[in-house]
């Protein structure tokens, strides 16, 4: 679920970003961590993440980029604050995972053969909006993120759902969303179904990372 169209929002939002200058080295052990390889089941402290609102405002030039409207990052900033608060999670980490999947494009197409949809890339979400010209209606931006979080009554993860079965335990949540199960609690880069580097790219964003650095971290270099 969710990884068939991880590499293409890749290349897209790559494109999208101009080159920043990278963060200086930091360890695990660094006081504050910054964007960096991580293995095992390793993930950066909560306390340590970049907040919801810098977050969102951060990448807001992006997702305009795209087409999004200001009406809809307004509905979407509002659903995943609301949604996130339902499912026990960080709103920041919604939003983290909202630009893997889908780069936040209210308009992205559906992936895993046309069945996991919306900003969140998830089954049962709207399909009503994809690859058409923005905006996408309120309603269906709202039901795409309630999928994605607190569930919406079809078979599939969700981050309520993960919650439930691996606790506060961010990586292994993020491992099951990707994969609806985590097969090796003690190495989030086994993904069958996934993709390897959905855990390892969501904890960078999360500590302020951007495409160009996610692309210099999301291959050899990490060993992936």
């Amino acid at each position: 679920m969710h990884h068939r169209i991880l590499t293409e929002t890749m290349l897209l939002l790559g494109a999208l970003i101009g080159v920043h200058a990278a963060p200086g080295p930091s360890t695990l052990e660094s006081r504050k961590a910054s964007p960096q390889c991580w293995y095992g089941n390793a993930f950066p402290a909560e306390s340590d993440w970049t907040s919801f609102d810098s977050l969102f405002e951060k990448w807001r030039p992006q997702f305009k980029s795209q087409g999004d409207t200001d009406a809809e990052l307004s509905v979407m900033k509002d659903a995943l604050k609301s949604y996130s608060d339902q499912a026990g999670v960080n709103p920041a980490l919604t939003t983290a995972m909202m630009i893997q999947e889908s780069a936040g494009n209210t308009c992205r197409k559906c992936g895993d053969g046309g069945i996991s949809c919306g900003l969140l890339q998830v089954r049962g979400a709207p399909k009503d909006c994809e690859n058409k010209a923005h905006p996408c209606p309120d309603a269906s931006i709202r039901k795409g993120i309630q999928c994605g979080t607190v569930g919406c009554g079809v078979e599939g993860s969700n981050l309520k759902s993960c919650v439930a079965s691996q606790g506060k335990k961010w990586g292994e949540v993020l491992r099951c969303y990707n994969s609806g199960s985590v097969k090796d609690p003690s190495n989030l880069r086994v993904a069958s179904p996934g993709d390897p580097r959905y855990v390892h790219l969501i904890a960078n964003i999360l500590l302020g990372a951007d495409y160009a650095k996610l692309g210099e971290l999301g291959g050899g270099k990490c060993g992936f």
